[in-house]
């Protein structure tokens, strides 16, 4: 018998991703990634959107240089040191 997929609120997915959540907010506002649904006010997402998520959010990292192609910090980037 397989798990059921899990649902992840905003604040969990930023957790999970080491992020703040005003950048899992703006990638989930630019991206128009729709929620699964709602548990009370919050917004709940699939696992398959944490992905897309952190894919994104790689993404935009690397266009500002902050993490190079191995995935390390850019040198001198103090950036949330």
């Amino acid at each position: 018998m397989s798990e059921p997929e899990s649902l992840l609120t905003v604040g969990e997915i930023a957790r999970r991703l080491g992020q703040p959540l005003h950048r899992v907010e703006y990638v989930i506002r630019t991206r128009n990634i729709p929620p699964a649904g709602w548990a009370g006010h919050a917004r709940v997402f699939h696992d398959a959107d944490l992905m897309r998520m952190a894919s994104e959010l790689a993404r935009i990292a690397h266009e500002r240089g902050e993490i190079q192609a191995d995935g390390q910090a850019a040198e001198g980037d103090t950036h949330g040191a």
